[in-house]
């Protein structure tokens, strides 16, 4: 072996019992914090469905439906803030046979979109405003045969929008607690925590999830939200190493 190699390859022994002797002075642990806001926002989710003989007929009752049913929500200028309408299902209406002769019926199609309206977080008000909409032909579900466990069924889900600085305060909250645990792990080992190695897993500490609402994978401005209108739970874990020192 070349006098090079001989030299890289100890080079690479020599790092690797550095690290490990590294290792043995280090004490990892997870830093959490959790708070509880109010939220800033509510969203409403309402339903529109048509069909018709023809693709075309279906759709054109759908536009008229959707029409009449946010031009009656947008009356309420003093909760609503925005109105988005999405198409959710594009195809066969689904029908019960009940008798034999049914099977021969040729198939309706049928249009299905959602109407998301965000609102000022006000429970009454954002009550008026679905009334508004039901008055106007609105469904606030749709038939669905899949359910999932963690599954919102409600029609309103209130959120925080403005959450960076909330955010901010988390993160050092974590930090905090990190040190704190480290300390006291460091004291059972009768030595102190000294400065970070390494940090890693910054985030929340929610599951990445689709939210799904009426069995319908969808997506709010946010990913901070809740049924409670008084409060949004908003939770951060932060993963620290610290040295250890004499």
């Amino acid at each position: 072996m070349k006098t090079g190699a001989v030299i890289a390859v100890l080079s690479s022994m020599l790092a690797l019992s550095a690290q490990a002797a590294d290792g043995e002075h280090t004490v990892s642990v997870t830093g959490k914090a959790e708070v509880k806001v109010k939220p800033d926002a509510a969203y409403i989710t309402l339903y529109a469905r048509a069909d018709g003989i023809l693709m075309v007929d279906a759709v054109k009752k759908a536009d008229k439906l959707v029409d009449e049913i946010t031009t009656s929500i947008k009356t309420e200028t003093n909760t609503v803030k925005g109105v988005a309408v999405v198409d959710v299902a594009l195809g066969e209406k689904k029908t019960e046979v009940w008798r034999s002769d049914q099977k021969e019926e040729a198939p309706r199609p049928e249009v299905i979109r959602r109407i998301r309206i965000t609102c000022k977080p006000d429970p009454a008000r954002i009550y008026e405003t679905i009334d508004k909409g039901l008055r106007a032909g609105a469904l606030m579900q749709i038939p669905s045969h899949t359910s999932y466990s963690d599954d919102i069924r409600g029609v309103v889900v209130y959120g925080l929008e403005r959450s960076s600085e909330v955010l901010e305060r988390m993160r050092k909250a974590a930090m905090d607690d990190a040190k704190s645990e480290a300390d006291k792990s460091a004291t059972l080992a009768g030595k102190k925590a000294g400065g970070v190695v390494t940090i890693g897993c910054w985030g929340s500490t929610r599951w990445n999830i689709p939210t799904r609402v009426m069995g319908m994978q969808t997506d709010f401005p946010t990913e901070y939200i809740g049924t409670n209108p008084e409060e949004i739970t908003i939770s951060h874990a932060v993963a620290v190493t610290f040295a250890l020192k004499e």
